[in-house]
């Protein structure tokens, strides 16, 4: 602003604001001539905004778009932008789509999107910050490298906006840009990087988080093992076998889940590998017992596709002499409300074959009102697991004889000699 605004009047502002007359205070933010009366107004919204009731929010959130939509002035949109972000941050949006609005005035004479382009080069942090947004909603090739480039600016609110949008454009091109971020100082960006590879999703992007993983930040380590679980790899395994034995609970729920995401995951030429070599390696983890991890999955996830994979795992490690709570979640899976999960909880059971099952079943159907497919398959694994039974009983009962011609053992059992 000018000299000649720093000498203009703007106390009465104060006791407008004083008294709760938010409606005038609104008129000379959008309608008073002199620039120091409008910065001054958006200042005192800033500094009543937790004075200001709930139910007036909306309202005033609504006039502040609008000032900073039309305002001519970049110190004093910079100060109404300040303001919104106190009353609620989420406005930035708003802004952008109103700068965005073919019929609505600019701020100005630049047509959206290249006043977004033209911000982003401002000395205020708070166009800057609209800016990216715009640039996120643009979603274009062209702004990826600007994004990129924002995601290392000087404002710690720019960065981790930008970051978020590259999360959202979803190009390879940002990854660089936001895995530096990982070991920043401020955990809000840490979290938004770890976000924005998983948001990007690609190979590149995951594998940028592995690092992550053996972060001393519990928050952004329980982030890195959701993600690199969706990479489908073995690679990974190790690191999620690792992250099983963390202290952390969550830590270790995050490995279980992406555990069983990697199965899931796996290439169809894959898969049979990749699920046997998970079996293999989790019965195998020495300090840990995995089996309590992937049971509190099973029963805390309402996600089908994880329930159905993570019924097919605890029927792969359950204990020698499988453990009662085993048995007795697989076996109300029987009726779950998914039938491919109920499925592979089925034949889990037949795969496992203790004759404890029987009696869980016996009694969870007596128990229990089940459906026509859910008795089906307590048939299943009932007939199952008797005709195993009979099986092993007529084995103990026969003597085998090797022999080459069907007419061998008439004449062995009759002492017969060649």
């Amino acid at each position: 602003m000018t000299d000649q605004d720093q000498h203009v009047d703007t106390a009465f502002l104060e006791e407008i604001a004083f008294n709760g007359q938010y409606d005038q205070l609104r008129d000379h933010l959008l309608e008073n001539a002199a620039p120091a009366v409008r910065h001054r107004a958006a200042e005192l919204f800033t500094e009543y905004s937790t004075a200001i009731g709930d139910d007036r929010v909306e309202t005033i959130t609504g006039w502040l778009v609008t000032a900073a939509a039309q305002e001519p002035h970049d110190g004093v949109r910079a100060q109404i932008i300040e303001a919104l972000l106190d009353f609620d941050d989420g406005a930035i949006d708003d802004l952008v789509a109103a700068i965005a609005d073919a019929d609505r005035p600019t701020p100005t004479d630049t047509s959206s999107p290249q006043v977004f382009f033209d911000w982003l080069g401002s000395h205020t942090a708070e166009l800057r910050l609209v800016a990216v947004a715009g640039l996120g909603e643009v979603g274009s090739s062209q702004v990826v490298p600007k994004l990129a480039t924002a995601c290392s600016d000087r404002d710690a609110r720019v960065r981790r906006r930008a970051i978020i949008e590259c999360g959202r454009v979803g190009d390879d091109r940002c990854v660089g840009a936001v895995a530096a971020n990982l070991d920043s100082e401020d955990e809000a960006i840490r979290l938004a990087a770890a976000d924005a590879l998983m948001a990007i999703g690609s190979e590149k992007a995951l594998r940028a988080l592995l690092p992550a993983a053996k972060s001393g930040d519990t928050a952004l380590r329980q982030r890195a093992m959701k993600g690199i679980g969706t990479l489908g790899s073995l690679q990974v395994l190790g690191t999620l076998l690792r992250g099983l034995d963390d202290e952390n609970a969550e830590i270790r729920q995050a490995a279980a889940t992406a555990i069983i995401r990697l199965v899931a995951k796996a290439p169809s030429d894959e898969s049979h590998r990749v699920r046997e070599t998970v079996a293999e390696q989790l019965t195998s983890v020495p300090n840990r017992d995995v089996v309590a991890e992937f049971l509190t999955l099973f029963t805390d996830t309402d996600e089908a596709v994880i329930r159905r994979n993570t019924a097919w795992v605890l029927g792969r490690i359950a204990d020698d002499d499988p453990r009662a709570d085993v048995i007795r979640c697989l076996v109300r899976a029987i009726d779950d409300a998914d039938d491919r999960t109920a499925q592979v909880a089925a034949s889990s059971l037949v795969r496992i074959g203790e004759p404890a099952i029987i009696d869980e079943l016996e009694s969870f159907v007596a128990a229990a009102d089940l459906g026509t497919k859910a008795l089906s398959r307590a048939d299943f694994i009932r007939n199952h697991l008797t005709d195993s039974e009979a099986e092993e009983r007529l084995k103990n009962a026969v003597e085998y004889v090797k022999v080459s011609d069907p007419g061998d053992y008439t004449r062995k059992k009759a002492g017969g000699k060649d």
